[in-house]
């Protein structure tokens, strides 16, 4: 790996939030002097910018609000001088009660689960990223597809050919089917209960050209064409 390819993938767990520690404050110290430093990080922010779309909305207890409108309503009026000025004194109660109601929310909403565990970026031969894999914290019982977004349309398949996903357990551990894959720019890939078992555990993610339907021995036999790392996010 050259300095130019060390410094995108450190801008990349920069962005990710999975560089951390001492290493992320020597981090932020090199940004403030470092220009193209500063780029590499504005480039990642604006690949990995389609991840927003997969936090889930969160609505607050109802016991939140109740608590915001008691304590509101609960503070005592203080008598001013200029209180007979109506439009100053609704201005100045409005804005109080606002920053209020603010400031207990933010202490009172519990933070929400993280609706990603697990990012894996994948990219082409030339070190451009193309696809992004992720998946939610696993639970027992649970259901754990893993979502696909583009960030860069797919090559053209040769006819009578399939792009197909990979689990990749480690160096040197045989690929592991995972499923097909279309040309949409989000999609969702169904996995079998025993592969689900184990996808937490995936080192990395690979996509392959292969046969129309996918490969017909359980491993790949076209060429790799994209490949990334799994990084925990959560």
């Amino acid at each position: 790996m050259n300095r130019v390819q060390l410094r995108d993938e450190i801008a990349a767990e920069y962005v990710l939030g999975t560089l951390r520690g001492r290493a992320r404050l020597r981090f932020r110290r090199l940004l403030d002097r470092d220009g193209e430093l500063r780029r590499c990080v504005a480039e990642w922010e604006a690949r990995l910018a389609p991840l927003d779309e997969l936090a889930q909305p969160v609505e607050p207890p109802a016991r939140v609000w109740r608590a915001i409108a008691s304590r509101i309503g609960a503070a005592p009026a203080r008598i001013r001088w200029w209180q007979g000025l109506s439009f100053w004194r609704s201005l100045a109660v409005a804005s109080t009660a606002a920053s209020l109601a603010l400031g207990l929310y933010l202490l009172a909403v519990p933070r929400p689960e993280p609706a990603v565990d697990t990012v894996a970026i994948l990219s082409d031969e030339g070190s451009r990223p193309v696809m992004v894999v992720s998946w939610p914290p696993q639970e027992a019982g649970g259901d754990y597809p893993l979502r696909v977004r583009m960030l860069e349309p797919l090559p053209r398949l040769p006819a009578r050919a399939s792009w197909q996903l990979w689990m990749l357990p480690g160096p040197g551990a045989a690929p592991i089917p995972l499923g097909l894959l279309g040309a949409h720019r989000t999609q969702l890939v169904r996995l079998e209960p025993e592969i689900a078992a184990t996808i937490g555990r995936a080192w990395g993610m690979a996509l392959s050209v292969e046969p129309e339907g996918g490969s017909r021995t359980g491993a790949p036999t076209g060429p790799m064409i994209l490949k990334g790392r799994c990084v925990k996010v959560s």
